[in-house]
């Protein structure tokens, strides 16, 4: 069957769509390679501040993530998410859900106490970062569907794949780190470090691309909120970068 005049438009504007996002993907990485170098070289007590803001975007994203599902259309791609979140979440095991997994490896470093309770956790997120994750939570609750997946769905999944590499790369080799390397606990950077799954991506752009040819997809609305959840995680690591990483040197 051919494809109408309005899908191969919406198809072309996905393709552009496509090539912004793998820009910016490359722009995040080496805007933030310099800066993670200095990692290596901070005090332990500020490379656990930074390392503990992180915890609350790995909370963030699954909340967010459930919400998307809940709004998004029957679809392939909400068939992913689904996928996605159950991963997130441990596969059916609250041990090895990935917040949980980042803790343990948080306590491993003496960033948090094994018996913090979470509303003490809460109260060590900095001001900016609660900022963020509300704005991040009210848009994918209140803006289009549309929106939503490219904000959380999306944007912030590639954005913050790039930021957690560079991360990891300069945390093995801090002095303490290196030095009480087979005391911590890894596991959650197993699974996310270095790690990039293309067939997950080729799955997403394929479930993308449906509801985009069925006119279910708003592409400036989900380059919008892709737009958003790029600068969203900019803004987070010039946060740290200002609060803990640069004051440490």
């Amino acid at each position: 069957m051919a494809m109408s005049v309005e899908g191969t438009a919406a198809l072309a504007r996905l393709e552009e769509f496509w090539n912004i996002a793998g820009r910016a993907r490359l722009q995040a990485q080496f805007a933030v390679a310099s800066e993670m170098q200095l990692v290596e070289r901070m005090p332990i007590e500020s490379l656990r501040e930074v390392l503990l803001q992180y915890r609350y975007f790995t909370l963030a994203f699954t909340t967010d993530i459930a919400a998307v599902i809940g709004r998004c259309m029957p679809s392939r791609l909400r068939s992913l998410l689904g996928e996605l979140l159950h991963d997130e979440l441990g596969q059916g095991d609250p041990e090895q859900a990935h917040p949980r997994l980042y803790d343990k490896f948080l306590i491993s470093i003496g960033a948090i106490a094994a018996t913090a309770s979470e509303s003490a956790l809460h109260e060590q997120m900095h001001p900016v970062v609660r900022d963020l994750l509300a704005d991040l939570s009210r848009r994918t609750r209140d803006a289009s569907i549309s929106y939503a997946i490219g904000l959380r769905g999306m944007g912030g999944e590639c954005v913050c794949g790039v930021y957690f590499d560079e991360l990891y790369k300069h945390v093995v080799h801090h002095a303490y780190v290196a030095e009480h390397r087979a005391t911590i606990d890894w596991t959650f950077w197993d699974i996310h470090a270095g790690h990039h799954d293309v067939e997950h991506d080729t799955k997403t752009r394929a479930a993308v691309g449906d509801l985009a040819r069925a006119g279910r997809l708003d592409i400036e609305q989900l380059a919008a909120g892709f737009e958003h959840g790029v600068q969203s995680w900019n803004r987070f690591w010039r946060t740290l970068y200002e609060t803990h990483v640069a004051p440490a040197h």
